[in-house]
């Protein structure tokens, strides 16, 4: 019987780590069907949905992920998938990139979230960093239908008083159009 996992591994940055966690699922006989990969800090994450169209025991992956790093080195976590259709947490939405930056300060990130979510907005991805006294955040949002988003740009700038952050939200379509990828394999 088909299984299908999410598996999540963090570690110590170096070189390889990406090649080990796939030549352990390729060894396997598994497929990515979805990966997300960052490094912060000097740490590595990564959260992989894999399917494998045998039977496949969570302990084993996990054990066979282990065995591609030193002793201890990779922390790996394995949890089975339900391949559903997923219902939207927010319904009809349209996404939104938001855009935060200016001085660093304790909080931002509770302030900013704890207002999206009073306003019903899901967070689908979030990058944020300090660098010197710096933040920046990027952050992919679904936007539900009704709401106004200047309002909510306006709402979430004054968050701080004295317009100390920059705040732009704006339409994904925007970036697509400025950066379109073309998946098309062209056969020469």
């Amino acid at each position: 019987m088909a299984k299908d996992y999410v598996l999540s591994v963090m570690a110590r940055d170096q070189v390889g780590i990406v090649a080990a966690l796939t030549g352990a699922i390729a060894e396997l006989g598994g497929n990515i069907d979805a990966m997300s990969q960052t490094v912060m800090q000097g740490y590595f994450t990564i959260i992989v949905t894999v399917h494998f169209d045998q039977d496949m025991d969570a302990a084993a992956l996990v054990a066979a992920v282990k065995r591609k790093g030193a002793r201890g080195e990779l922390e790996v976590s394995v949890q089975e998938r339900a391949v559903l259709e997923p219902e939207p947490p927010v319904k009809d939405a349209e996404r939104f990139i938001l855009t935060i930056s200016g001085l660093d300060r304790k909080g931002i990130m509770h302030r900013v979230t704890s207002y999206l979510a009073s306003r019903n907005v899901n967070i689908e991805d979030l990058y944020a960093y300090v660098e010197g006294t710096q933040f920046l955040l990027v952050a992919q949002l679904q936007i539900p239908p009704g709401l106004e988003v200047e309002r909510l740009q306006m709402d979430v700038g004054s968050l701080w008083p004295g317009g100390e952050m920059k705040v732009s939200l704006q339409h994904e379509n925007v970036f697509l159009a400025t950066g379109q990828v073309d998946f098309r394999h062209k056969m020469s």
